[in-house]
């Protein structure tokens, strides 16, 4: 094997790194790399020691020794990307290796995409060799024949088809390169290629020794010149087979190639496989010692095989025990006979099988009855052979009557051939022979042949006309006998006939048959009775003539048949009752198979429409998923530009797909932003662009980036929120300034000491390799400000710290999330220690900044500066709003969330004009209010940052053992049933007595609109909007959950816990309308005696005529117009359904169901529900707002 590849040098180490950065290479594996490529251990060891464990600086310089062709490098192949690729694949780097060559080939194509969409000639022809060599869709042909007849967009429509192809399967390059080099035109572009790829990759050149014609090889090398082509034989084979031709080649590399992989794993051995080939043949023994791997030995048996002799492949195979391997290549051996037993004689016909005439032969034609479509090649030569053996051989086969088949033996054999063909006559007749011809003698034909018996008459016994007359008369007899029993067999036939063919149409038949007899026979009769009447009459005078004894002797016979025909048109002759009852059964089973046909059309319909059906949802969910995978194949990018004449920046949305090539986003870009004619686009070029921070991040310039996609720039890591690109222009005499990948986006702050702020952050763009000098350096330049003296901070999780006079680059300072950084360059305050400077104290204020938004009672209090302490800015008012002044302030501040709550409370004393024990503090959250207790914690502990409300109540804080509860007036026959009264504090342990008292002592200072008596109020558990558990007041407070203040009529009846309170609700059908609420006390809840007795007493109805609903919660929102048909109502005497009455607060409906339901007018109705409406609305509004 040699190869003209060329090998690198240290000018390739950028695309080298490049490439292996895109095949993902693992860079610690940069040692057994540098091993496998030649290099020494002691080599490897001092570069590990000179960088210092770096493994990225490690692998380049790793890389710049063999590129260098250190060490042992040209023994392994030296400096060149096979024997890269073959060390990753020692290293079982198969896949970078493999991703390797895609790289280089997908390159090369790139590379010469220009010149082949300038210089390619014959696209057409181009695109339907490539479909041959299937690396073309039948789909990409059509395309490039429609774009006829523009050349441009024919290269265009094959480039972007062949495009595809090689990035699919980079190995369609070199087929690619092939087919160039078959057509003239196209040549030099072919060649071109495949030099390109061998710069890169071996190819394999095996060389053809010289040897004697007799051996039958062509001898041929590098400089010889070829010789001129044999006669190509013209295969028998029409253009429509082409495809299937070409599936057999494709079945044939297939067998190759999977072969060549198990020679490949099995590593077999090359000495062997080369001592057994070099045995097989003196030509083959000088191509083997030209190989010198197992893939060009595999190159050389496929060139030495064809597509019908795979003989050397399976000698190899066998005799290296590849078992694995048998597999395939029967398979493609099966294939390859199936394929030829399957050849039809009617792609044969009019096909000439011998390239030249033979000479000195003779010519034997067979013409058969045989129709093409229905028999194979493969038929013909079996017949031939059991004709003649080997003796004939085909010539020409074309359609004549049937077929005939022109074959040609030796003239020598000219005897032999007769006799052999007439032995085998009765073969050639039984398969269908119509006429056989050895050159001019025709030596069998097939004819029908009639034979006829005539009977000789006694021509002494007749004389003249009594010859002529019984003539006559004897060949009417005979046809009418013949004609009799041709019939009866007709119909005996005609009775078999029918049992097998089919039955509707041979009924018919024989009905028409069957009259055509009878009509015949009625003729026959008739003209026999006249011509004997006539000849009677003519023989009357001569009684004893010969004649007149053979009259009378025929007269006899003659009224026999008409015997026979009177009795053959009689309705019951034997024969016609039996057609007739033939006939009946025929119908029946007709009738019968006509319904069997009908019901298998109807079945066959259904599955034929199912089937059209099914295959119309394939192609639908077919069409969906295409449609989504060229949705997904979509990129959608925000595009910023600044306009060249408006200086506006200007934005847009760009789709494009992910492998449109970078020239071609741009032109779409620029054609987006309208930028003609105002700037060419040559002075145009796309930057990765930060929008948030209005930053550019890196530069993709067309000499660097014009082959790569935009799938390819842009990595699925790009595609975050802040991503974008920018059109970035430039004038005509100005250069594009490079933004590398590695920089690092900064946020900049100025500290102002004179107005004791932070300026806000502005982007600045730095390079992760500075040093802190250097950072001083840019920023002095870009902010006009002294580097010597400037000092930098950056913000931590703890705090802040100073960064001026720390080692390493910013890569080591500054992680993902430290990107501020806060600047002040003031000599006084640069001399300070870090903690105890200005600097220190305005950073650290504006880092744990929060606003909050106070409500504050109107109390008066001064408006006050900004309070600093020791450790920093505490307080800052931003704004005071009073607007509603006399009932409350809001107040915009600004803090530092490191201070405690009671610093806070502190700064807001003199604001409110109490001390900071007589206020509250609540912080709001989804319109709830929660009381802020801990005042010894820090804001930022109690996760209290910018944005929260707060509120500030009058009144004491909570001592140790005491609870704020919120107390709520509750009025059950009131729509406003629920209404917030005031807060009270009570300690633990408080009997509910005592706390009643102190309730209408808080009611009367706080002046609420509501008549409270110690013995005519209860206080009861609210839980939600319901009314719950009724406290006694022997029982202790425990709780600070909210309590319902429930006024009522007289003295509390409830003593203990074993009795209930319930709600009672009476509803009057004949009225439409519902009484107020009351309630009774249930002396046992689980007794419904009890309950009955009580509803029965308050209500005066008798028990057995009270019906109930069931148990629900108050309040119970339901309309008067619903109450009797959506409720269930049973009588209360039932006891098939429980009380269900089991806790304070229940609500029942009953009625006397002696009352029948009012009959409402349409004016009734509509007054009622829409008064209803609006009370269940301010019910429902009334939950809503206390439910809590």
């Amino acid at each position: 094997m040699a190869t003209n590849q060329t090998c690198l040098d240290i000018r390739d180490l950028i695309d080298v790194l490049d490439l292996l950065k895109k095949c993902a290479f693992q860079r610690t594996k940069w040692q057994e790399l540098g091993l496998r490529l030649g290099l020494l251990k002691d080599t490897l060891e001092a570069i590990k020691t000179e960088q210092h464990g770096d493994v990225n600086q490690c692998l380049t310089e790793c890389l710049s020794h063999w590129l260098r062709r250190a060490d042992n490098v040209d023994s392994r192949g030296g400096a060149n990307l096979d024997s890269l690729s073959d060390a990753l694949g020692s290293m079982n780097e198969t896949a970078v290796a493999e991703k390797l060559k895609h790289q280089v080939l997908i390159k090369i194509f790139n590379n010469r995409h220009t010149v082949l969409s300038q210089c390619l000639c014959d696209c057409t022809a181009i695109a339907r060799l490539l479909y041959g060599e299937r690396m073309l869709t039948q789909e990409a042909v059509s395309k490039v024949v429609s774009a006829s007849p523009s050349i441009p967009n024919q290269r265009e429509a094959l480039l972007t088809a062949v495009k595809e192809a090689v990035q699919t399967d980079p190995n369609s390059l070199h087929t690619f390169a092939n087919v160039l080099c078959t057509i003239s035109t196209n040549v030099s572009l072919g060649l071109t290629i495949l030099d390109d790829i061998s710069k890169y990759f071996p190819t394999l050149e095996v060389g053809m020794q010289d040897t004697s014609p007799s051996d039958g090889a062509v001898a041929s090398n590098s400089s010889s010149q070829p010789l001129s082509p044999p006669a190509a034989v013209q295969v028998p084979v029409p253009k429509g087979l082409l495809e299937d031709f070409t599936s057999m080649r494709m079945s044939y590399g297939s067998m190759f190639y999977h072969v060549g992989i198990i020679f490949k794993q099995k590593r077999c051995s090359l000495k062997k496989i080369k001592e057994f080939l070099s045995c097989c043949g003196a030509a083959l023994s000088e191509k083997v010692k030209k190989c010198r791997d197992i893939s060009s030995i595999l190159r050389l048996i496929q060139n030495e095989c064809s597509l019908t002799n795979i003989a050397l492949l399976h000698s190899v195979v066998e005799k290296m025990n590849i078992t694995e391997a048998d597999e395939h290549i029967k398979a493609y051996k099966a294939e390859l006979k199936k394929f030829c037993e399957t050849l039809s004689i009617s792609l044969c016909l009019k096909e000439r099988f011998a390239s030249i005439p033979p000479l000195k032969c003779e010519a034997v034609i067979f013409v058969l009855d045989w129709k093409p479509e229905k028999l194979f090649l493969k038929d013909i030569e079996d017949l031939l052979a059991k004709a003649s053996g080997k003796l004939l051989k085909i010539q020409f086969i074309e359609p004549s009557e049937s077929i005939c088949v022109t074959c040609s033996f030796p003239f020598s054999d000219v005897g032999f051939t007769v006799l052999r063909m007439i032995e085998s006559i009765h073969i050639l007749m039984g398969q269908g022979l119509k006429k056989l011809t050895i050159g001019n003698l025709t030596l069998w034909r097939r004819q029908d042949v009639r034979q006829k018996e005539l009977k000789e008459k006694d021509q002494d016994l007749l004389q003249h006309t009594e010859v002529i007359s019984y003539i006559i008369l004897e060949e009417a007899e005979y046809k009418l006998r013949d004609t009799i029993k041709s019939k009866e067999k007709e119909v005996v036939e005609l009775k078999q006939v029918l049992e097998e063919e089919p039955l509707g149409k041979e009924l018919t038949t024989l009905r028409s048959q069957f009259n055509e007899i009878q009509k015949e026979n009625k003729e026959l009769s008739d003209k026999l009775s006249k011509m004997k009447i006539e000849y009677l009459r003519s023989l009357t005078s001569n009684t004893d003539s010969a004649a007149s004894r053979v009259i009378r002797g025929m007269t006899f016979e003659i009224d026999d048949c008409k015997f026979h025909l009177e009795a053959m048109t009689r309705s019951d002759y034997q024969p016609l009752v039996d057609n007739k009852k033939l006939i009946e059964k025929l119908q029946e089973r007709i009738t019968l198979m006509n319904i069997e046909l009908m019901t298998e059309r109807e079945h066959n319909e259904k599955i034929i429409k199912d089937m059209k059906d099914h295959l119309k949802k394939i192609e639908e969910k077919r069409q969906r998923k295409k449609k989504q995978k060229t949705e997904e194949e979509m990129c959608t990018i925000y595009l910023c530009c600044n306009h060249p004449v408006t200086g506006e920046l200007i934005n847009s949305f760009l789709e494009v797909h992910k492998d449109e090539l970078l020239p071609s986003v741009l032109d779409k870009a620029y054609e987006l932003m309208n930028l003609a004619p105002h700037v060419p686009i040559e002075r145009c070029r796309l930057v990765k662009y930060d929008y948030r921070n209005k930053v550019m991040e890196q530069s993709f310039d067309l000499d660097e980036y014009q082959h790569q996609t935009i799938g390819q720039i842009m990595s699925v890591a790009d595609y975050r929120y802040s991503f974008a690109l920018f059109l970035e222009t430039r004038k005509e005499n100005e250069t594009f300034k490079k933004y590398n990948e590695q920089g690092i986006n900064l946020k900049v702050s100025m500290v102002d000491l004179s107005a004791g702020e932070v300026g806000l952050a502005k982007p600045m763009r730095g390079e992760e390799g500075w040093t802190v000098e250097e950072l001083k350096q840019h920023i002095g330049e870009v902010f006009n400000i002294n580097p010597s003296c400037m000092r930098i901070v950056k913000e931590k999780y703890t705090g802040i710290s100073d960064v001026s006079d720390v080692g390493g680059t910013l890569k080591e300072i500054l992680n993902k999330r430290d990107k501020l950084l806060y600047v002040l360059s003031d000599l006084k305050d640069y001399q300070k220690e870090f903690k105890d400077s200005l600097m220190y104290r305005y950073v650290d204020f504006h880092v744990n900044l929060i606003t909050l938004d106070i409500t504050m009672p109107p109390a008066p209090g001064p408006i006050t500066t900004p309070t600093t302490t020791e450790g920093g800015i505490i307080m800052k008012i931003i704004s005071i709003n009073e607007e509603n002044k006399g009932r409350e302030r809001k107040m915009q501040v600004q803090v530092s969330s490191s201070i405690t709550l009671a610093q806070l409370k502190e700064e807001l004393a003199p604001l409110i004009g109490v001390p900071p024990t007589g206020f509250r503090v609540y912080r709001i959250s989804d319109n709830e209010e929660y009381e802020i207790e801990e005042l010894e914690k820090t804001l930022k502990y109690m996760y209290i940052e910018s944005g929260p409300k707060l509120r500030v109540k009058l009144g004491r804080a909570l001592r140790r053992g005491e609870y704020r509860v919120k107390l709520y007036l509750l009025q059950v026959n009131n729509t406003e049933f629920c209404t917030f009264m005031m807060e009270s504090i009570v300690a633990k342990g408080t009997p509910v007595r005592e706390f009643k008292k102190q309730i209408i002592e808080e009611a009367k200072v706080q002046g609420i609109d509501c008549v409270l008596e110690l013995d005519k109020m209860r206080l009861r558990y609210k839980k939600g909007v319901y009314p719950d558990t009724v406290y006694l007041d022997h029982q202790v407070i425990d709780t600070s959950m909210g309590m319902y203040v429930e006024p009522l009529k007289g003295p509390e009846k409830k003593k203990h816990d074993r009795q209930s309170q319930v709600y009672v609700i009476r509803w009057h059908p004949s009225q439409c309308s519902v009484d107020p609420i009351e309630e009774i006390i249930l002396d046992n809840r689980y007794d419904p005696k009890d309950f009955i007795g009580k509803l029965s007493e308050l209500s005066g109805v008798p028990a057995k005529y009270i019906y109930r609903t069931g148990s629900r919660l108050f309040p119970v929102e339901i309309s008067c117009l619903d109450i009797e048909n959506k409720l269930e109502w049973y009588s209360v005497t039932s006891g098939r359904y429980p009380l269900g009455l089991y806790g304070d607060g229940h609500v029942t409906y009953y009625k006397d169901n002696r009352e029948t339901m009012k009959e409402l007018t349409d004016e009734e109705r509509s007054e009622i529900q829409e008064a209803e409406e609006a009370r269940l609305r301010r019910i429902r509004e009334c939950r809503l707002k206390h439910w809590h």
